[in-house]
C-alpha cells in the first residue's frame, strides 16, 4: 500500500468535516429550478450522478456552466459545490454540476472517461432544459481545475481521446474558468506529487498518463480563453499564474485575478469564492465569471 495513503485519507476525512459545518451555516438561496442525482450513466453509482440549476420562470434558453468539483482528486462530491453553482445560476445560467469517481477507487484515466461521460449525456439531454447548446462553458476549481484543463485538451485532440478511450463530446467549450488550479503534479511541491501514486498507480512512473499531470504539455493555441483567479491565502497561487504564463505563450486569450483583499479580518484563501459565494469578495469572483462568460457568448445569425 502507497505509504502516504492514510495519511491523505485522514486530511479528506476531515475536509469532509469541515465542509459539511459549512453548507449547514450557509444558507440555500432562492429562486432556482432544481433538478438533482440525475445518473448519467445508469449505474446506481452515487459518483455517476449530475444536478441541474437555472432560475425558476425562465422563458429562454441559457448558457451552460459545467462545474467540476475539486477535492485533491480524492475527495469531495457535487454537493460541497452546490451554493456556488446555484449562486451561478442565478446570474443568468443553466449550472450543470457533475460527480466523478474519486481517486483511490479508480485511476486517473477512470475519472477523465466519467467526466466525459457526463458530457455525453449532457450532450445528449441539454434539448430537454432551457439550454442554449450553442453556448457551454466549463469551470473547476483545485483539482477540478486540472480535470477543467485536462478535459478542454482530450475534447480537442483525437490522440489523445484514443488514450482514454473517449470521443469528442459532441460540443466546444466557449471559455473556461479555473479557480485556483492545479496545474502541475510532477512539480517539486509535496503537495502536488504526492497524490500521483493514488492518481497512476503503483507503476506511476511508466503510466502513459504521466504526462496529462503537468498541464503545460496539453494546452494548444487551439484553447478557449480562460478565466483563473486565485489569492493571497492560496497555497496553489503559483500555480495559478503558471497556467496563465503557459496560456499566453501558446497565444490563448486568458484573464488572470489576484484578489488580495480580506473578508472577516482574514486573507482570502484556496477556492474562496467557492467555499463562501455569498461573501462579497465571493461574489464579486463569481460575477467575474458570469460576466467573462457572457462575453464569449456566441451571437445567433
Amino acid at each position: 500500500m502507497y505509504i502516504f495513503k492514510p495519511i491523505l485519507d485522514k486530511n479528506w476525512a476531515n475536509c469532509a468535516i469541515n465542509d459539511a459545518k459549512r453548507i449547514a451555516s450557509q444558507t440555500e438561496p432562492k429562486g432556482l429550478t432544481q433538478h438533482l442525482n440525475i445518473p448519467y450513466i445508469d449505474d446506481g453509482e452515487k459518483a455517476h450522478l449530475l444536478d441541474i440549476y437555472y432560475p425558476e420562470g425562465v422563458t429562454e434558453k441559457l448558457p451552460v456552466i459545467i462545474d467540476i468539483h475539486g477535492g485533491g482528486w480524492m475527495y469531495g462530491y457535487k454537493e460541497i459545490n452546490k451554493y456556488f453553482n446555484m449562486k451561478l445560476a442565478l446570474k443568468g445560467f443553466l449550472v450543470a454540476s457533475i460527480n466523478y469517481r474519486l481517486a483511490g477507487d479508480v485511476l486517473f484515466d477512470d475519472q477523465i472517461r466519467d467526466i466525459f461521460a457526463s458530457l455525453k449525456w449532457l450532450n445528449e439531454n441539454l434539448k430537454n432544459y432551457p439550454a442554449d447548446t450553442d453556448n457551454i462553458f466549463l469551470a473547476g476549481d483545485s483539482a477540478g481545475g486540472h480535470f477543467a484543463c485536462v478535459t478542454t485538451a482530450v475534447n480537442l485532440n483525437e490522440d489523445m481521446q484514443k488514450d482514454f478511450g473517449v470521443e469528442y463530446c459532441g460540443f466546444d467549450f466557449g471559455a473556461v474558468a479555473a479557480i485556483c488550479p492545479a496545474v502541475d503534479l510532477l512539480s517539486p511541491n509535496f503537495l502536488m506529487n504526492v497524490n500521483v501514486p493514488v492518481l497512476l498507480g503503483e507503476n506511476w512512473r511508466k503510466s502513459k498518463f504521466k504526462k496529462y499531470l503537468n498541464v503545460k504539455e496539453l494546452i494548444s493555441k487551439d484553447f478557449p480563453p480562460f478565466y483563473i483567479n486565485t489569492a493571497t491565502n492560496d497555497f496553489l497561487k503559483k500555480q495559478s499564474y503558471k497556467l496563465k504564463d503557459i496560456l499566453e505563450k501558446n497565444g490563448v486569450e486568458c484573464k488572470l485575478h489576484y484578489f488580495q483583499e480580506k473578508d472577516n479580518g482574514k486573507y482570502l484563501g484556496h477556492v474562496f469564492n467557492v467555499i463562501n459565494p455569498f461573501s462579497e469578495p465571493g461574489d464579486l469572483a463569481n460575477t467575474e465569471i458570469a460576466e467573462f462568460f457572457k462575453g464569449k457568448i456566441k451571437m445567433k445569425l
